[in-house]
């Protein structure tokens, strides 16, 4: 039967080619710029812009609608044209087509004159807008002859205003069929369909009474993502408050499940709309009951600012303990989660960077998952600073990361990049990067190099490779070493057709394991 390293590995490499945007013109640095979101999933929000355009790992990017500002989101892993992102605060439901704002880093190129792109067809506005694919995903793992495959679609349906009236609706189902090789006896077969998004909305967002009944993800508590209830919102043009009520589904299948009731409520205070300066703050409280008695009773307050200058962010969450916990030892009240990011961007050419995460959990989704990015997500929690020094065309890179999370206790890694934004011709990129890291029991290495092109207006290629050593002198060998290689193609076919081809082979500790996945998607 195929590891479970290999089954995640290449469940996740399933969102591989899920989105697809152009890139933007090239503007002023010091100015704001927009880009549109381009793919939703789960808590991971893909949006149209990527290194091209000025976007930077870490960049704070705000998600508004119209008036109304939804969300702030960051950059957490980056190509030459898109960014996939988590969601650090929302006041609503973030939806494709959504306009992001940003500002941009010093390394944004100028985009040189050439042939005009054809621009992929708006996902938004009133009506009913969706997106059909089809997704073919093989593992396989050597020695011992395992792996599987997995082919999947997927319909996803987003409407407002619908039949004019003030109706709209959330649809989001995925299906897929997990055929797994075993080295001895027959293969087993899994077949699974899950509904993520089943709702039936009143007004669209920023409307100043809005209801959504069924089947939603509430983006406003980082703690409580997708329910099955009711939330009601109302708007203001500086205050925003909401209430809602439901259940949870069933993790594992997302059935339909009584077990675990969730009420709460919150309130934000926000900046005028389309101001040049962005400001927002919201607090709120939420209970989580199952069998009858408290499972999670907390309050959150979030907080983001952006301005040409400052990007800031900030989480925090406060549980509240009752009696019989507190006999046990614990405080009444417990902050249990507290998340912080900033980027200062002192001149055109130098930027300041820091963060702050003791976050329990945080689901991360990767459109490429390899030893790097499990790296990163295993640093996750703990302290961060950084900063960069960038040109149009060069931009280099260094933090310090002192983290928590880890498996063997406290641990540091120093980070170093280097990237080459829109080489002549094809507008080539090339990013490299080193870390060295070192814990209580294990130090070691890990470089990686992406490159990518865009040979022809609607095809982009990117190729990376990388490796990974880990010394521990109590383990024999002292040294294991993974090594890694990919190649991802995106190519746009007319206004709504998207073809997506991604391959990747990892090799170390006498284990070859190799993934190929592909993708048709039609918008509409």
């Amino acid at each position: 039967m195929p590891s479970a390293h290999l089954i995640r590995r290449g469940l996740r490499a399933a969102l591989l080619c899920l989105g697809l945007a152009a890139p933007l013109a090239a503007q002023d640095t010091t100015a704001s710029r927009t880009a549109a979101v381009t793919y939703l999933a789960g808590t991971s929000v893909y949006v149209g812009a990527g290194r091209e355009a000025g976007v930077a790992e870490g960049t704070l990017l705000t998600v508004f609608r119209g008036a109304a500002t939804i969300a702030t989101l960051k950059v957490v892993f980056l190509s030459s044209r898109q960014a996939s992102c988590e969601v650090v605060s929302a006041t609503g439901e973030i939806q494709l087509g959504d306009s992001v704002r940003y500002v941009p880093t010093a390394a944004a190129a100028v985009v040189a004159a050439g042939p005009a792109r054809r621009r992929p067809r708006a996902f938004r506005g009133p009506g009913l807008h969706g997106r059909v694919g089809a997704r073919y995903l093989v593992a396989s793992e050597d020695p011992g002859n395992v792996g599987f495959t997995q082919p999947s679609a997927d319909l996803r349906l987003m409407g407002q205003d619908l039949w004019g009236t003030s109706l709209g609706l959330a649809f989001d189902l995925r299906t897929r069929r997990t055929t797994r090789d075993r080295s001895t006896g027959p293969a087993t077969v899994d077949g699974r369909t899950r509904v993520y998004q089943a709702a039936l909305l009143w007004n669209s967002p920023g409307a100043p009474f809005r209801m959504g009944i069924g089947r939603q993800y509430l983006g406003a508590v980082t703690s409580v993502s997708l329910f099955d209830g009711v939330l009601t919102e109302f708007n203001g043009r500086h205050v925003t408050g909401a209430v809602f009520g439901g259940v949870e589904p069933e993790p594992l299948k997302l059935g339909f499940s009584s077990d675990v009731r969730d009420v709460g409520g919150y309130v934000q205070f926000h900046s005028a709309p389309m101001g040049v300066n962005r400001w927002q703050f919201t607090t709120g409280v939420v209970g989580s009951y199952q069998g009858g008695r408290s499972n999670r009773e907390f309050a959150f307050g979030q907080a983001s600012l952006s301005t040409r200058a400052v990007s800031l962010s900030a989480l925090q969450e406060v549980d509240y303990y009752r009696p019989w916990k507190t006999a046990q030892g614990e405080s009444a009240l417990s902050p249990t989660s507290t998340y912080l990011s900033g980027v200062l961007r002192a001149a055109s050419w130098l930027s300041f960077r820091g963060s702050y995460d003791t976050r329990r959990r945080v689901r991360l989704y990767r459109d490429a998952v390899d030893p790097a990015t499990a790296f990163d997500d295993s640093y996750r929690k703990g302290g961060m600073v950084g900063l960069t020094l960038g040109s149009r065309r060069v931009r280099l890179s260094g933090d310090y990361h002192r983290s928590s999370g880890v498996t063997n206790g406290v641990a540091n890694a120093y980070t170093t990049g280097l990237a080459f934004n829109r080489l002549w011709p094809f507008h080539w990129d090339v990013g490299l990067r080193a870390t060295w890291f070192d814990n209580a029991l294990t130090s070691g290495h890990l470089e990686t190099l992406r490159v990518g092109m865009n040979p022809a207006p609607s095809l982009h290629l990117d190729w990376s490779l990388g490796g990974r050593t880990d010394t521990d002198p109590l383990a024999n060998p002292q040294d294991r070493r993974v090594t890694w290689y990919g190649l991802d193609a995106d190519l746009g076919i007319g206004r709504s057709w998207y073809l997506g081809l991604s391959g990747q082979r990892e090799s170390g500790m006498g284990i070859t394991s190799t993934l190929f996945h592909s993708s048709l998607t039609w918008r509409f």
